[in-house]
């Protein structure tokens, strides 16, 4: 059974002289308002994920665990860009997000499933009032694409139905694999680096940096590289991966 860790308990905390209080993720959940109650009374929640290194600033470990903490704080940080990026500006108290973020985090911890694209890709993005998103693509990690067999298929979505958009958009890459995938969907590649090829009914189109592939709607296909490949996709619709 899960512990919850209340508004009171970081009240008795703070009058017990305690600057911090330790909990295990995901056996204990904190709630919002102990949260911000804990950081009124300066209180500080060091989170320790089952089998995992100390949560706490880099600083106070010893260069053994260092690398790890700042690991998992980075992930942390890339989960929580991929939740922002999903909600409209404002939309959402910053507790709120803070215990999504943790969600996801925890979970992860403790999954022994292969990652999935909407679990693991993250990205760093502005979205302005007026709906237009810049995404910063240097920052986006990649998730897996499911479907694609034993291969590792790199993925991540970046523009979806989410941000309004009739179209999606994305990264995607991989090296030296081949999959078949019959798309549901209109598909426009444009290929940043390597080699893209797409064979279909016995034919094969190849494109290198800087090209432009159209694949049209109920094309069966395999996609593939004898290398390695780097391009941006755009599908119409926005819900492809439900076509």
């Amino acid at each position: 059974m899960k512990q919850l860790i209340t508004a009171d308990a970081l009240r008795t905390a703070h009058a017990e002289g305690k600057t911090r209080i330790e909990i295990t993720l995901p056996d204990c959940i904190v709630t919002a308002e102990a949260r911000m109650v804990a950081e009124r009374l300066g209180v500080e929640i060091i989170e320790v994920l089952a089998n995992k290194p100390l949560v706490a600033s880099s600083s106070l470990l010893g260069a053994a665990t260092a690398a790890p903490v700042v690991e998992y704080e980075a992930n942390l940080a890339a989960i929580r860009q991929a939740v922002l990026a999903q909600l409209p500006s404002g939309s959402v108290p910053e507790n709120v997000i803070d215990q999504l973020v943790r969600k996801v985090a925890a979970e992860q911890a403790t999954s022994t499933s292969a990652p999935t694209a909407a679990a693991v890709a993250a990205y760093e993005s502005i979205t302005l009032k007026s709906g237009i998103k810049r995404v910063t693509g240097s920052s986006v990690k990649m998730g897996l694409l499911e479907g694609a067999g034993a291969n590792q298929i790199g993925i991540a979505d970046v523009i979806t139905g989410a941000d309004g958009s009739t179209m999606a958009a994305g990264f995607m890459q991989w090296e030296n694999s081949f999959f078949p995938w019959t798309l549901r969907y209109d598909e426009i590649d444009i290929v940043l680096d390597g080699e893209l090829h797409i064979r279909c009914d016995g034919e094969t189109a190849i494109a290198k940096a800087g090209d432009v592939i159209f694949i049209p709607k109920n094309s069966s296909i395999e996609f593939g590289t004898p290398s390695k490949v780097s391009f941006l996709y755009v599908a119409y619709p926005a819900n492809w991966q439900d076509c």
